[in-house]
């Protein structure tokens, strides 16, 4: 997925640092926290009013005056969290003169509506802040996976809070009863809205403003369910409002709205292939929601409607993430089949229009063409021939699969004698090269495809780098390791990993200008692997640019790899069927 789109606010570019007035509010909020926890309920309500207030109405301040110096849509989503906080106090002290004004007052009430109006704001501001730009099957499959975790969550809420909440508010208003009810639905739309939010992939290196809002919502959310729980008399005198928490989640908004300032650090990750607990996670709230219906349907010996209700609709969901995710597979798959056509398509255009020019000139020339001339143009036809039958090659060997099925001819090669060869096959002029290999240097390999591993690597190190080349062959205990390095830019950190990709040439897959298939680092990998061996990107510690290495392992464990190939092949002979 794509990183989000973010106009970066006119702020230093300084290591986040709190100052003595944000550490004396930590302070202040902790030693607040401990007393309402060990004092007694009187003192802790005092205690715990104050502090909240007090940190409700700085936390929303700060928000509103360090939003200013943002920009867009950056801007308005943090001044509608500050906005939602200063909300909150108004609603904090009406419910402060009512409770120790009249002495008591009603766990929900009209007053709630202060607390709902911020829940809304809340909602809306997360999702107006900067997101993933993906495709829509993209953010389609990243909302059905929030929904499923809020479904999961919200019925474990439905089940054990809300319906014995409804039978003690039985008798309450009708007001009362609509209002704490309301509760626990806005619990699970903070939940999915905080959800969406930890999935999301953003462009930052780490988000600790937007990381540590997510641990303040989290906070009150589990801070309401207490309440609610704890309210279940619809009296706030009888209530025990988890004041502890509450500030913890203050003391998160806080130092969220402080780091407004700190202008998050631009991230560089490497686009890599999502990790198989990524694809599982999503299925673990279906798997569990069964789960604990069918414990509870065998300890119950009945039927909890709630949790079957729940189990529907989170599969519901995972079949539609599946056929979201199938598309999505399709769609990538489209995708690389056009960009085959294409790049194929224009990589054997270029060959075969020089050998079709060349060739109507020899055919229809007179004795104007000499020679010499003559003989430079079939020189010319003669490069371009082999450049398609590389090409070819190329696609044949990727056609067959993984390094496994390729053979290998493998005897001992003087290494120098095959760089050498390499340097003049690759077209690129030696003069550029330096070459680093002890002319004694043995390898046990097979030089035709090592060979193509240091004509694919010196090509791109003359396409993508600078004018010079450095090709380093060295012995590591009994193995080999060959390294190309350039003096170019390198490889942005995100391709590090997509560029081993067949078809995917990193930051030039648009730039017809630069030529290339995509698929000679694939070739480079599948050899290594075929010896097996590996391949792999680095910087150059020694021209700056990229550094591309292969590793190959010793001569016996280069032999077991060839026979694993020929027992591979006669398995795939033994059991073709005959025509």
């Amino acid at each position: 997925m794509t990183s989000d789109t973010f106009v970066a606010p006119p702020a230093e570019r300084v290591e986040p640092r709190f100052g003595s007035g944000a550490i004396a509010m930590f302070v202040f909020l902790a030693i607040s926290a401990a007393i309402t926890i060990v004092a007694n309920t009187e003192v802790a309500d005092a205690v715990g009013f104050i502090a909240v207030l007090i940190g409700t109405v700085a936390s929303g301040w700060l928000y509103l005056q360090r939003s200013r110096h943002l920009t867009g849509r950056e801007r308005l989503g943090w001044s509608m969290i500050g906005a939602g906080l200063l909300i909150v106090s108004v609603g904090i002290v009406t419910v402060a003169i009512r409770f120790f004004v009249i002495g008591d007052a009603p766990a929900f009430g009209l007053t709630d509506l202060f607390f709902f109006t911020t829940y809304v704001l809340a909602i809306a501001a997360v999702w107006v802040l900067p997101q993933t730009h993906g495709s829509g099957l993209q953010r389609t499959r990243m909302v059905i996976d929030g929904l499923i975790g809020a479904i999961f969550f919200g019925a474990l809420l439905l089940n054990y809070v809300v319906s014995p909440l409804a039978e003690n508010l039985a008798s309450a208003s009708i007001t009362t009863r609509t209002i704490g009810m309301v509760y626990p639905f806005l619990d699970l739309l903070v939940l999915t809205i905080v959800m969406l939010v930890l999935l999301r992939r953003s462009a930052h290196r780490f988000d600790s403003r937007l990381a540590l809002f997510s641990v303040g919502i989290a906070a009150q959310v589990l801070g309401d369910v207490m309440y609610v729980v704890s309210a279940q008399s619809g009296s706030f005198e009888d209530a025990s409002p988890p004041y502890a928490i509450n500030l913890f989640g203050i003391g998160a908004f806080f130092a969220s709205a402080y780091l407004l300032r700190f202008a998050p650090t631009p991230r560089e990750y490497a686009e890599r292939t999502a990790p198989l607990w990524t694809v599982i996670v999503p299925y673990a709230p279906a798997v569990g929601l069964l789960v604990l219906f069918i414990v509870d349907s065998i300890v119950s010996e009945s039927v909890d409607y709630i949790l079957l209700t729940g189990t529907i609709f989170v599969g519901l969901l995972v079949i539609a993430r599946q056929g979201v995710a199938i598309a999505e597979n399709r769609a990538h798959i489209e995708q690389q089949r056009n960009a085959l056509v294409s790049t194929i398509s224009h990589e054997l255009r270029t060959p075969l229009t020089a050998i079709a020019g060349f060739v109507d000139i020899i055919r229809e020339a007179d004795d104007s063409i000499d020679d010499d001339e003559r003989y430079e143009m079939l020189d010319i036809v003669h490069q371009q021939t082999d450049y398609m039958s590389r090409i070819v090659s190329d696609l044949i060997m990727l056609a067959r699969g993984t390094g496994s099925e390729i053979n290998l001819i493998v005897r001992e090669v003087t290494m120098i004698d095959l760089v050498t060869s390499a340097i003049h096959a690759s077209g690129v002029a030696p003069q550029s090269v330096t070459v680093d290999c002890p002319p004694d240097l043995i390898g046990f390999v097979d030089p035709g495809r090592l060979q193509q591993v240091l004509v694919n690597l010196l090509t791109n190190a003359a396409r993508y780098g600078g004018p010079h080349r450095l090709v380093r062959v060295s012995a590591k205990g009994s193995g080999l390791i060959l390294e190309v390095h350039d003096d170019g830019t390198g490889i942005p950190r995100r391709y590090e990993v997509r560029v081993w990709e067949r078809f995917e040439r990193g930051p030039n897959r648009l730039n017809a200008a630069i030529p290339g298939s995509g698929i000679g680092l694939a070739i480079v990998q599948a050899i290594a692997s075929a010896h097996g061996g590996t391949a792999s990107y680095r910087t150059s510690e020694e021209l700056g640019g990229a550094c591309f290495a292969v590793t190959l392992p010793a001569r016996g464990a280069v032999a077991e790899a060839q026979q694993r190939q020929a027992s591979h092949f006669s398995e795939a002979v033994r059991i073709r069927p005959v025509a």
